[in-house]
């Protein structure tokens, strides 16, 4: 269960917006422009928070980012405990629009 992780390397989508969404801090293995557009949307860039596939060019690329999650862990998450709530605000509010129709 992805809610019950400290941290989480995601590469897949779904995977990500269960860790985000529980307040998991992760680390995007990103192969699309999802996993950019998704960091950018929540933490105003994807430095950091998502991995190019494309851009793992040594045997410690992606083990050193994961040394850098641990050490802004807590920062992650607080950032995820402030965003999600308003984003699931605004679903609920465009929900009730839609419903509206």
């Amino acid at each position: 269960m992805i809610s019950r992780c400290r941290l989480l390397i995601a590469a897949r989508t779904h995977a990500s917006i269960a860790a985000y969404s529980t307040y998991v801090p992760a680390l995007v293995v990103g192969y699309s422009v999802k996993a950019l557009g998704i960091a950018r949307d929540l933490f105003g860039t994807d430095e950091g928070y998502v991995c190019p596939v494309q851009g793992l060019k040594t045997d410690s690329d992606l083990t050193d980012a994961y040394t850098e999650l641990e050490a802004y862990a807590g920062a992650q998450r607080d950032i995820l405990m402030e965003r999600i709530p308003e984003w699931t605000g605004r679903a609920a509010g465009i929900a009730g629009i839609l419903n509206g129709l």
